[in-house]
């Protein structure tokens, strides 16, 4: 917001009598709400004895809640790294390699693909491959520094899973790897390195499968956030790969097991649960040791895909290869627990009450809202009257009436008060030479201008086509003609910039001040516009003040640029 912004902002919080919108929502919603809520508590009050398939419903609800968060999360982050890929590999430095694989050219696709990893720093590998499977082009990525990696430390990689796979596909597909852990070289890199690959064919311009582009993703931060989220669960929550493996939530010699040849699985450890979850997509399972439900992620949420740039058309190739890959988010709340929350009857009163208090809430702010939206209605009414709809300034109905109270309030107790009219010279000549439009953002431009120079309660105002009116309260002459000197000065340097014109203009000013005698503030104003007259007649640009029937004038100051 700039200085015009801000001044405009002051004025109209001025005319709105301070009135606030925040504070009158509250307001209207304290009243709706208290009332409403003083009722629900009573009524739950007098409900505390609830029965356990209650206290049993509210945590089930609350937890399946949250693990569909967890899944939502997953989906929104796997979309973004879906359109980083594609916009790597349809890049046109990778696509002018292609088409000459000069040192010079994979020199610049290196640097790209250097800066992309600088900027994403959870990607900690992007490669290209040939479709013999050797690596072309390699970027780690470790501790914020980019390393290209020299041609001849690059690996082959055709024996690899992810390779094999991402090399079948067709033009537009993609490919996402299960979420295993980083290997380098055949051993499992160390301290253990979370990650998952989007892989994409790369063609060049005559349609020749030249490749793949892969990145390599750590999904860590996701991971410290979805075992955040389960800390606040009521049961105890891990998080499973789609064989059955712990990834999340449990004890660090059970997790990531596939990748150590170990066989220990939740399938074969609670076989009755592992049916129920394969069965559908989420659900709860009532067991003998209590309830477990779960809710399974998969790594694009079709639903949303549409909505992500250049992924659209190939929603098709992607549910195709990406339909079967999934993380479970399971929450087993024992018998125990349930037990424990059947004896708090209290806090399941207060746990309803709590959500019928969101609700009550939801209704109150509605109804605030609309009612504070009347008044707010009319309030901007009231403002639009006042303001000048081209530069947001007072308007000359605006500038009567506080002009009219400020004179008066400067007579009863003596205070200074100065006026200054201010006129755009051989304005005319720039609507004729451009066009009006171009003369709206002039006037504009010189109302900026203004606005930056003025105090706080000071008052500019557009009196009519290029004339502009100042108001200084507390302002003698001298105070009065240095700030319009100023203005007059700035408005010569600082030409307004249009596209690529440049468009000089500068400024008469005339500048007045209360006098004994004065009846009331057109005395005022029109000595300064006599004074602005004055100006006009002794070569424009330049300063005119009105004291005592004298005039004295002082012309801007032009650079030698």
């Amino acid at each position: 917001m700039n200085n015009q912004d801000s001044q405009i902002i002051t004025r109209g919080n001025e005319r709105n009598n301070g009135f606030s919108e925040q504070k009158e929502l509250m307001v209207s919603f304290l009243w709706l709400f208290v009332p409403a809520s003083l009722l629900l508590a009573s009524i739950f009050y007098a409900f505390s004895t609830q029965t356990q398939q209650y206290e049993l419903q509210a945590t089930l609800i609350r937890d399946e809640s949250a693990l569909k968060s967890a899944g939502e999360l997953t989906s929104l982050l796997f979309e973004q790294k879906l359109s980083d890929l594609l916009v790597l590999a349809e890049g046109e430095v990778l696509k002018n390699y292609l088409h000459d694989e000069s040192m010079k050219n994979w020199i610049r696709a290196a640097r790209e693909f250097s800066l992309f990893a600088r900027r994403k720093p959870k990607y900690f590998q992007i490669r290209f491959i040939a479709t013999n499977g050797m690596e072309v082009l390699r970027i780690n990525n470790s501790d914020n520094a980019q390393q290209i990696v020299p041609k001849n430390e690059l690996q082959d990689k055709s024996n690899r899973y992810y390779f094999q796979e991402a090399i079948k596909l067709e033009e537009g597909s993609v490919y996402i790897s299960p979420l295993d852990l980083n290997k380098e070289k055949g051993v499992i890199e160390q301290p253990i390195k979370p990650t998952i690959r989007f892989a994409t064919p790369v063609y060049d311009g005559y349609g020749e499968k030249r490749g793949i582009l892969i990145i390599n993703y750590t999904p860590v931060e996701l991971l410290h956030r979805i075992a955040e989220n389960f800390k606040a669960l009521h049961g105890n929550t891990v998080m499973l790969n789609s064989s059955g493996y712990w990834l999340v939530g449990a004890p660090d010699e059970q997790l990531w097991g596939f990748m150590y040849g170990n066989d220990k699985t939740f399938a074969k450890q609670r076989p009755d649960v592992w049916a129920a979850v394969s069965a559908t997509e989420k659900g709860t399972f009532l067991s003998d040791d209590g309830i477990f439900i779960f809710h399974k992620a998969y790594p694009l949420n079709r639903d949303n895909l549409g909505t992500v740039e250049n992924i659209e058309k190939r929603v098709a190739a992607i549910e195709n290869r990406s339909g079967d890959r999934y993380w479970i988010y399971l929450s087993h709340i024992s018998n125990n627990l349930i037990a424990d929350l059947t004896a708090k009857r209290m806090v399941v009163a207060t746990v309803t009450y709590l959500l019928l208090f969101l609700v009550t809430g939801i209704i109150s702010v509605f109804f605030a809202r609309n009612s504070v939206q009347k008044k707010l209605a009319f309030r901007q009414l009231q403002q639009y009257a006042t303001t000048d709809g081209l530069t947001g300034l007072a308007n000359r109905r605006e500038l009567d009436k506080l002009s009219t109270r400020e004179f008066k309030r400067a007579q009863r107790f003596s205070r200074q008060l100065s006026v200054m009219m201010l006129d755009l010279d051989h304005f005319k000549r720039v609507n004729d030479t451009y066009d009006h439009t171009v003369g709206d953002k002039v006037l504009k431009h010189i109302a900026g201008i203004c606005g930056s120079a003025i105090r706080g309660q000071d008052l500019l105002a557009r009196y009519g086509g290029e004339e502009f009116t100042i108001l200084l309260p507390e302002t003698d002459i001298e105070g009065a003609a240095q700030l319009g000197q100023r203005i007059c000065d700035n408005v010569a340097i600082t030409p307004c910039q249009v596209g690529q014109i440049e468009i000089a203009i500068t400024v008469s000013i005339g500048a007045s001040e209360m006098e004994v005698g004065d009846e009331d503030f057109q005395d005022v104003l029109l000595r300064a516009d006599k004074a602005l007259y004055e100006a006009k007649k002794r070569g424009r640009n330049q300063v005119v003040v009105s004291r005592e029937g004298y005039y004295l004038s002082s012309p801007a100051f032009l650079s030698d640029e």
